[in-house]
């Protein structure tokens, strides 16, 4: 590939002959991929601030994509950057701001991924694309599948919500749901099906496709106009957000373009929380869990393999933490979001507020710090997770007096 784009070990610096090789045949890591940037001036900067495309692909140069022709997109990016004051009064936070990835295309951030790794996949004469998902990647896989005119298959775990499978199979994907554990009984039939059949691989285990995320760095920077956050804080499974953000910005680091970085949060479920455990027990990689349900199933991961280690890296360098919450905490969390800041996000979206306040009330986080959410999907794609009693639905008779009596039996 031109550019100036290639693949190499982050752990030993071998780089593969091969476009379509993901892992160091030495070490196993999964490759990182690498473009150079060390051209790119602050005039361009500015081009890319002021274009017309409010796509990810305003940062074209930054992406390991050769040629223009081969981008896919379906509009992702420029996602909504909002000052939440009466969410922020509630938590204690001056500078509160949720980053709304619930619009982006398919309702996910795995829409930023997908748009840089189907163009890839599409640029290196791929035919099928697929990934192993709890829902959200899923659809988002199939939706860029489609526009790039690839074929897609999906692997799913039993008990993945109906409407991110329905989702999937609306964009002509091809899903099956595995009766297996996610992280050991579906990842091993996953990574068979590669071998057996020379899918394009879309998890994070694809170099091309993390790099997708890294525009969130230049969107903050960017949608802040040069303020830095404090805090950014990211709903974590296998990492690849907080890797990449961070990546992101060392980037622009590099270049001169910003003077500081801000420290990472990762959030994650007590239900699948081994990058947290990793990070509190000091250790460099992480240790495998058995994830246990949770309502935040689509961080659901108790094996982060591919990642996890970068993630904990980026952690330890940007002098961030990671922090666990229940399930309580994120309901409670994602309650906050809809009525105090009108966003409706799903419940693994939420894990960021919840754990900027459980940040706040540590004393982690400052009053007055700048602090970024990171909102990842729409509360949409799991609304089962909302709770509504029969008696919410009882309807009422057509009266004065009747809806009287109601709004005095929800007051109660």
């Amino acid at each position: 590939m031109g550019r100036g784009i290639s693949l190499r070990c982050p752990s030993c610096g071998e780089s593969p002959a091969s476009k379509t090789v993901f892992h160091c045949v030495h070490c196993k890591r999964v490759l990182e991929a690498n473009v150079e940037v060390a051209h790119i001036t602050r005039a361009d900067f500015q081009t890319m601030r002021e274009s017309r495309d409010h796509s990810i692909w305003c940062w074209f140069d930054f992406f390991p994509v050769a040629d223009r022709s081969s981008i896919v997109t379906l509009g992702e990016g420029s996602t909504p950057l909002i000052q939440a004051r009466r969410l922020g009064e509630r938590l204690g936070l001056g500078n509160l701001y949720l980053k709304n990835d619930a619009v982006l295309p398919t309702g996910s951030l795995k829409d930023r991924s997908n748009s840089v790794g189907l163009s890839v996949g599409k640029e290196l004469g791929f035919t099928t694309a697929t990934v192993m998902s709890t829902g959200n990647a899923a659809a988002s896989v199939a939706a860029y599948s489609a526009a790039a005119g690839l074929k897609s298959v999906v692997l799913v775990p039993k008990g993945t919500a109906a409407s991110k499978i329905i989702q999937a199979r609306a964009y002509g994907a091809t899903v099956i749901v595995v009766d297996g554990d996610f992280d050991y009984e579906v990842a091993k039939l996953y990574k068979a099906a590669i071998q057996e059949f020379g899918w394009y691989d879309c998890l994070s285990s694809n170099p091309y496709r993390d790099e997708g995320k890294k525009s969130y760095a230049y969107e903050f920077v960017d949608q802040l106009d040069g303020r830095i956050p404090d805090w950014v804080i990211h709903p974590t499974a296998g990492g690849t957000g907080i890797y990449a953000m961070w990546k992101g910005f060392k980037e622009f680091l590099s270049l001169g373009w910003i003077e500081r970085a801000p420290r990472l949060v990762a959030a994650q479920s007590e239900a699948a929380a081994p990058i947290v455990a990793a990070f509190e027990k000091g250790l460099a990689d992480v240790e495998p869990v058995v994830a246990r349900e949770t309502v935040a199933e689509s961080i659901q991961v108790g094996n982060p393999a591919a990642l996890g280690w970068r993630a904990l890296a980026a952690l330890r360098e940007s002098k961030g933490t990671a922090i666990a919450l229940s399930d309580e905490e994120i309901i409670e969390a994602q309650s906050l979001t809809g009525s105090l800041a009108g966003i409706f996000a799903e419940p693994a979206a939420a894990t960021s507020v919840a754990a900027a306040r459980k940040l706040r009330e540590r004393g982690v986080i400052g009053r007055d710090d700048l602090v970024v959410c990171n909102l990842t999907g729409h509360g949409l794609k799991q609304p089962e997770a909302i709770r509504i009693s029969k008696e919410d639905l009882r309807p009422i008779a057509p009266t004065l007096e009747a809806l009287r009596e109601e709004l005095r039996r929800i007051r109660d």
